[in-house]
């Protein structure tokens, strides 16, 4: 198997994990579970968020990384409460695939290509044993616990972003 950037980035950090072969590529945390049968709680969905920073423009966009359960919706008012950015809005499929260097069904929550995008974690995610998260491609995923993946993200925020 060759190694993935999320692969990688967690080696680096010394994090105890399990990579999970899927018997065929999948986009969504449906699709994942089911193939992996496991619940869809489990599988994490890990979504980029374009906002504004009137204090701080960037030319090509300020990004935030989302990571839910997969069987929770992100709810976007609380999305731009925590940026303060009403106009928050997910990222354009151009910009996710710029950004982190993955296409959209397989972002994963680490080795993201720009290494200044901020992530937050729904608490949600801390209530959970195990998790999966992309390993950055939609045939292959990684199994570790949520504590574990805190860890090996810098200073990530926890909060409430599920509707």
């Amino acid at each position: 198997m060759k190694k993935t950037q999320p692969i990688r980035a967690l080696e680096a950090k010394g994090v105890c994990f399990e990579t999970l072969e899927q018997s065929q590529k999948e986009y969504t945390a449906q699709g994942v579970a089911a193939d992996l049968g496991v619940e869809t709680a489990r599988v994490l969905k890990a979504m980029l968020v374009r906002f504004t920073r009137p204090e701080r423009p960037s030319p090509g966009g300020n990004f935030a990384m989302f990571v839910t359960p997969g069987d929770r919706r992100l709810s976007m008012k609380k999305v731009a409460e925590t940026l303060g950015d009403k106009n928050a809005d997910l990222a354009s499929e151009r910009d996710v695939e710029r950004i982190s260097g993955f296409q959209v069904g397989s972002v994963s929550v680490l080795g993201l290509r720009r290494d200044d995008t901020p992530t937050y974690f729904d608490e949600h995610v801390l209530e959970l044993d195990q998790v999966i998260i992309s390993a950055g491609r939609p045939d292959l995923g990684i199994q570790l616990a949520p504590s574990a993946l805190i860890e090996a993200i810098d200073s990530p925020e926890i909060g409430n972003f599920c509707e």
